[in-house]
């Protein structure tokens, strides 16, 4: 995706949660993720990839998919490190998704940042 496509979808930045990620679809090691789109995450990991390298995610979508789990392939498009905690932070773009997947995806955000707003008129005031 050109970097004039980059934020097409919706994002959550708001939410924290974990991946599985793969560089070989077999051993699978754990991530934070940092944002979510239809177009690609955030992770922070304390594993060393390269950029251009493609790796396989799964991801936890239990509100609109009837698999609780999909496996996604992504590449990495940026590196940061973090100094202090010996950490690296990479942006990926997901590659070739079905438009179901998309849509679930961009769904479960949505639903996502209802319920957020749902709770914070509830907890507030």
């Amino acid at each position: 995706m050109d970097s004039t496509n980059r934020r097409a979808y919706r994002r959550d930045i708001c939410h924290r949660s974990r991946v599985k990620v793969s560089m070989d679809g077999s051993r699978w090691d754990e991530a934070e993720v940092f944002d979510i789109s239809a177009g690609g995450l955030k992770i922070v990991t304390n594993i060393m990839f390269d950029i251009g390298e493609n790796l396989w995610f799964n991801l936890d979508m239990p509100e609109f998919l009837t698999d609780r789990q999909i496996r996604i392939e992504g590449t990495i498009r940026r590196q940061e490190t973090d100094d202090e905690e010996g950490m690296f932070v990479y942006g990926v773009s997901f590659k070739d998704l079905s438009e179901a997947v998309r849509i679930g995806i961009d769904e479960n955000i949505l639903f996502r940042e209802r319920l957020h707003k749902k709770k914070n008129k509830y907890t507030s005031g």
